[in-house]
């Protein structure tokens, strides 16, 4: 701290930044406590307290950061008071993504209302329905619509597309036709951006002509940090063996970048003020093309700051410069810490920092130059592999390999396809003799990524790491590598010191067992399906339903909250929107066992998941009425629908057979309703005895066939959870809604409130909804 004072401060002011993101205290709080904090600073100022000063300067900086955030927040609320009104907005297209022409970025200038003007300065992300025209790049328009918030997150750990558009400075979306366009004049847009925009117009145009095919798309990638151009399959197999970083721009093509025009500088023998530069006039085109993503921020002002030192004969820094830049960068954006590319450059260049060394000291059979690629390599890999499985649930043990040769090809690639890019304009002959060069790099940097798929277990889906986990892992990262600089640390042995860092983590989880947890059923948004995910007090897990298929959706939501197995899966019946995610979820996580009310009917989805379930022996059994799982000490599921006579001749059978189950854990009981219309409803009526439930999962949606005023009274629920997304149905009827709030239940509903979390420790109930 008092060797790097600037990473203190860095660090301070990014907590009081997750502090007032996670907590938002009021503003004059943080303005009292601020200036109380400096006042003691100037007072241990004059006492010559030196420690106090020191921890009284981090607590201002801490709410430095604080306050800074809220102010992002405060700067929100013009553009937000047009939200959901239709506006007339006018301001300066700057396209999004080169081969994209629907989506652009509008710089607005003002907003019209009800006839009145308003001067708006923000930043909006239009989006044209379906439009495949003439670019609007560089136009001032003016475009009519309904500006919208852009889509928390609706699931406990899932994407944030708020999150991520904040972190580029936008804060609403406009949704439209190009009908509701009308193209004023040209845009006043900055000159760099109408630059950056033709010449990479033109290099992409050129590629697709001159270097066709897969190669060409990966030099694109490669170059410009362009994944969208590539075929999916394709970036997926990067990301599975733990090489994707190589095909978005980042600190390794800079050094590679800088490294290569030093290699030819060097040869000119010129001063080094001069090579400085021309090294970081070139470095600084390149960013400005590529675009300001966090990671090129920060390649390229960690060279510039590295240019410079050598220029003036000083010391250059790595910590120092990365916390200075890490600073700067949350200063202008505080939002920028939530951005995955952000905390991965810093957390890989630190890696670096901390861990080169001591690994490249043990690599002391290998030659230098390997040596050093190995030790940068590994001290990367090491330092990220678990903020990757974080937000990726991925881990790839092959990737510490494959990223030797892969950084070595990509050394060599970068430099040629940029050459290649240069001459394009000037000769096609020779950029075309160039491309044939490149085109057999690339083919090698594929094959070897291709090696991963032939070898088990080189990557493989993990759960999302618990906050404890990821602390641990870095503290015991530290503790081996620089034992011998800490005291009390240094006499023991790397083994003892992980040895009793594992007993600690498995001492907490046992105490977790011994003391459990509350009881949490999570109503997960999936649309307009049902989804319900059930985690006991002592960790077992009961799914019931599955939503819709929609791409790996419930298996990502699971990993994302520490979820790799499923103890019970129910099924309430084998429509779509029930099942849908259920396939994915016993092929990428697996279950002890399935529970269905029937197995009477079938479809081709059911179908699928029967064929999966008997691949992995997963036994599929009947939960007709009166049948009861105890899931552990004081918690049972119970069916009480359908009978073992099913009911028939009704308009809907399948719904009307639904399994409906009563979860009780103490005092407390959940119903669990499928989507049962009048007709099981009655018949539950008559063969069930009267009982008060704390929560029912309303059935069928909301529909108006189901949720009579007399199933209601007859289980007099307080709260009522309605499963529900954006639908064609008229889900949930108005009628249904009446009925529940004219007996004071308490109710909520996917669409509105995104996931409904309901914990419990069996007498009272506390529920959190993700959209407030």
């Amino acid at each position: 701290m008092y060797r790097r004072p600037i990473c203190g401060i860095a660090i301070a002011f990014i907590l009081g930044v997750i502090i007032q993101y996670y907590l938002r205290l009021p503003l004059r709080m943080l303005w009292v406590n601020m200036s109380i904090a400096l006042v003691l600073v100037m007072l241990f100022m004059y006492y010559k307290k030196n420690r106090q000063v020191m921890i009284s300067l981090l607590i201002s900086v801490v709410l430095f950061g604080a306050l800074n955030l809220e102010y992002r927040y405060i700067n929100e609320n013009p553009i937000k008071t047009f939200v959901n009104k239709r506006v007339e907005v006018i301001g300066d297209c700057i396209q999004k993504d080169i081969m994209d022409k629907s989506v652009y970025i509008l710089n607005v200038n003002r907003i019209m209302y009800r006839g009145k003007s308003f001067d708006v300065k923000d930043r909006i992300l239009l989006r044209i329905f379906r439009y495949e025209g003439k670019s609007l790049n560089n136009k001032k328009i003016v475009v009519r619509g309904n500006l919208e918030l852009p889509s928390p997150s609706r699931n406990p750990r899932m994407f944030n597309y708020n999150l991520y558009l904040r972190t580029q400075g936008i804060h609403t979306i406009l949704n439209t036709r190009y009908n509701n366009i009308e193209v004023m004049d040209t845009g006043d847009i900055p000159l760099y951006l109408k630059l950056r925009h033709g010449i990479k117009s033109y290099i992409y145009n050129e590629t697709f002509e001159k270097f066709p095919g897969i190669e060409g798309k990966v030099a694109l990638s490669i170059a410009f940090g362009d994944k969208k151009i590539l075929d999916e399959d394709l970036y997926e197999f990067f990301q599975e063996s733990g090489t994707a970083h190589a095909l978005a721009v980042s600190g390794l093509h800079f050094g590679i970048l800088f490294m290569f025009i030093n290699f030819i500088l060097n040869r000119l023998k010129l001063r080094e003020k001069y090579k400085a530069f021309i090294s970081l006039f070139i470095i600084w085109c390149f960013a400005i093309l590529v675009g300001f993503t966090p990671s090129v921020i920060r390649a390229s002002s960690m060279i510039t700051l590295f240019a410079i030192s050598n220029i003036m004969n000083r010391r250059y820094d790595l910590f120092s410069s990365l916390g200075f830049i890490c600073l700067l960068s949350v200063l202008i954006n505080p939002f920028i810490i939530f951005n995955v590319g952000f905390q991965l450059s810093f957390l890989a260049v630190t890696s670096i920092g901390l861990f080169y060394k001591p690994i490249y000291e043990r690599l002391d059979l290998l030659p230098d130059f390997l040596r050093k690629i190995v030790a940068t390599t590994l001290s990367a890999q090491i330092g990220t592999s678990l903020i990757i499985a974080y937000h990726f649930n991925i881990f790839s043990p092959i990737a510490l390999i494959l990223n030797i040769p892969v950084v070595l090809l990509v050394s060599i690639i970068l430099p040629v396809s940029l050459i290649f890019f240069i001459i394009l304009p000037i000769s096609a002959n020779a950029a075309q003799f160039i491309a044939l060069f490149d085109r057999g790099l690339i083919k090698l940097l594929i094959w070897i990524n291709s090696l991963s798929s032939y070898l088990p277990y080189s990557s493989f889906k993990v759960v999302s790491p618990s906050l404890l986990m990821i602390i641990t892992f870095y503290i015991s990262l530290i503790l081996v590598f620089y034992k011998k600089r800490i005291a009390y640390i240094s006499k023991f042995k790397a083994r003892n010191i992980l040895i009793t860092l594992l007993i600690g983590i498995i001492t907490i989880n046992l105490f977790n067992h011994v003391y459990p947890k509350k009881l949490k059923i999570t109503f997960v948004d999936v649309g307009q399906g049902d989804c319900i995910l059930i985690e006991t007090p002592r960790g077992r897990t009961l799914l019931v339903d599955g939503g819709k298929d929609r791409n790996d959706f419930l298996s990502e939501f699971l990993f994302k909250n520490g979820i790799s197995h499923i103890d019970l899966i129910c099924i309430s019946h084998i429509h779509n929107d029930h099942i849908g995610g259920i396939g994915d979820v016993v092929k990428n996580i697996g279950a002890n066992s399935i529970a269905i009310g029937t197995r009477e009917y079938s479809s081709e989805e059911w179908q699928e998941i029967v064929e999966e379930a008997f691949l992995q022996d997963i036994p599929i059994v009947e939960l007709s009425k009166g049948k009861s799982i105890l899931l552990e000490s004081n918690l049972t599921v119970t069916s009480i629908h359908p009978s073992s006579r099913l009911r028939s001749n009704s308009e809907e059978d399948i719904n009307n057979n639904s399994l409906v189950l009563l979860l009780q854990y103490k005092d407390f009981e959940l119903l669990l309703t499928g989507d049962i219309e009048k007709e099981a409803e009655r018949e539950i009526l008559m063969t069930s005895s009267r009982r008060d439930v704390d929560v029912i999962k309303v059935p069928h949606h909301g529909s108006k066939t189901s949720s009579s005023g007399d199933i209601l009274d007859f289980f007099e629920p307080e709260i009522a959870v309605i499963q529900v997304g954006k639908n064609t149905f008229g889900h949930p009827h108005r009628e249904t809604l009446d009925k529940l709030s004219e007996r004071n239940i308490k109710t909520y509903r996917n669409d509105e409130k995104g996931a409904v979390i309901i914990k419990t420790d069996g007498k009272s109930i506390e529920v959190k909804t993700m959209i407030n």
